[in-house]
């Protein structure tokens, strides 16, 4: 029996509602298939409302990566390749439908040691796996050298950079262990790690997975380079720097979203720079640590936001 993962987004609860009643009925098309929400990873099929911001987003990234989706929410729009239609009075039966038509060749047979999905690049890289590691990722063709020993991400020309951080979040990229340091020959471009990361988690911050509970800590500053928009990132950084802190107390202490925060917090853990959980640590807050400065355009920037260390 075909086997096939279906994720939603941005759905209301009569819809939500529905189209779970839906996924059920698809045993009767001798289709066994499971849902779940959106996380970023691949999956079978998709069903979002397009008039929702963030549906919009998970639509364009599911359909980048070639993924059917049901869209609710396009006001009469018409159904396209890999695209179908469904409304407020969509019923059951034909939301059942309309997901086997769009599943059709795409549902996997159901094998007992199938793998499980990757999870986004970031979340890998700063798994155990690849935590602290010079590391290779690759995309279509594009390759990026990871080096947190030195701080910096490599790569052949800035728009293969500039690519990469649009799409870092993503479970496309497979990351192989290079720990060879310095800047490759056939390599023109490079940044601060610590930018590339947390550009690229925030272009994702929507759907990245919650940072796992804990309270956590920085003990050096990040180096966001020439990026000046990631002032609440330095922010989060200051906080991290006076002591541990949990993903709430962030939100409250920084005022920043809870999604902002999230994503910050990925990006510090996949630059090697966020200690790991300190719940088992004495309960006595650790000392601050002595931070090395702000220099140049991201001191005045400091200076001007209140963040010197």
């Amino acid at each position: 029996m075909p086997r096939a993962d279906i994720t939603f987004s941005a759905l209301g609860e009569q819809a939500e509602q529905r189209v779970r009643l839906a996924v059920q009925l698809l045993a009767a098309y001798r289709i066994r298939a499971k849902i779940r929400a959106w996380d970023g990873t691949r999956c079978s099929l998709l069903v979002t409302d397009l008039s929702d911001a963030y549906g919009r987003r998970t639509h364009d990234l599911a359909r980048a990566r070639g993924t059917p989706v049901l869209a609710f929410g396009t006001e009469g729009g018409e159904a396209g390749d890999g695209i179908g239609i469904a409304d407020d009075n969509s019923l059951v039966p034909a939301l059942a439908q309309r997901m086997r038509e769009l599943l059709a060749l795409d549902a996997r047979d159901d094998e007992p040691d199938a793998q499980p999905e990757a999870s986004p690049a970031l979340c890998r890289l700063a798994g155990n796996e690849f935590k602290g590691l010079g590391v290779d990722a690759t995309c279509n063709g594009r390759t990026v050298r990871i080096r947190p020993g030195e701080g910096r991400v490599y790569a052949p020309t800035l728009s293969d950079l500039l690519s990469a951080v649009d799409t870092f979040c993503t479970a496309d990229w497979s990351l192989t262990r290079n720990d060879v340091d310095g800047r490759p020959r056939e390599d023109g471009a490079s940044r601060s790690l610590e930018a590339f990361l947390l550009q690229a988690a925030f272009a994702a911050r929507d759907t990245l997975p919650p940072f796992p509970e804990g309270r956590y800590r920085l003990d050096c500053w990040p180096d966001v380079g020439s990026a000046p928009e990631l002032i609440d990132s330095l922010k989060i950084a200051k906080r991290l720097l006076d002591g541990s802190a949990s993903s709430s107390e962030l939100v409250a202490a920084c005022r920043i979203d809870a999604a902002d925060v999230n994503a910050t917090l990925w990006a510090y853990a996949a630059a090697n720079l966020l200690d790991m959980p300190i719940d088992a640590l004495p309960k006595e807050e650790p000392q601050p640590q002595t931070a090395r400065p702000f220099s140049g355009i991201m001191a005045r920037i400091a200076q001007r936001f209140g963040l010197r260390p």
